[in-house]
């Protein structure tokens, strides 16, 4: 249970976590519900209609190495839209 609603699907736990007003990234996905497929995930609740934004971000690997990642977050306003373009956050 997330949020207070019964989630049964990997969808479904990654949705309540956004609407949380949380970001989420793989490694947290896999951590939360132990989906290896964020991406998936995203890409079909785009389809139904959420408005999730990307945000790019670096960090380090497991070894050391600098990598790229991408966080999602749920937006639900152009005010919202607008100061993630700008400033890099919500």
């Amino acid at each position: 249970m997330i949020n207070g609603v019964e989630c049964n699907t990997q969808t479904e736990v990654v949705l309540q976590h956004l609407k949380k007003g949380k970001q989420i990234n793989q490694e947290q996905a896999y951590e939360l519900c132990g989906s290896q497929r964020l991406g998936a995930i995203i890409f079909n609740l785009r389809k139904k209609g959420y408005a999730i934004h990307n945000l790019d971000s670096k960090g380090k690997n497991r070894f050391g190495n600098t990598c790229n990642y991408v966080n999602y977050m749920l937006v639900n306003t152009q005010e919202q839209i607008t100061r993630i373009e700008t400033n890099g956050q919500a």
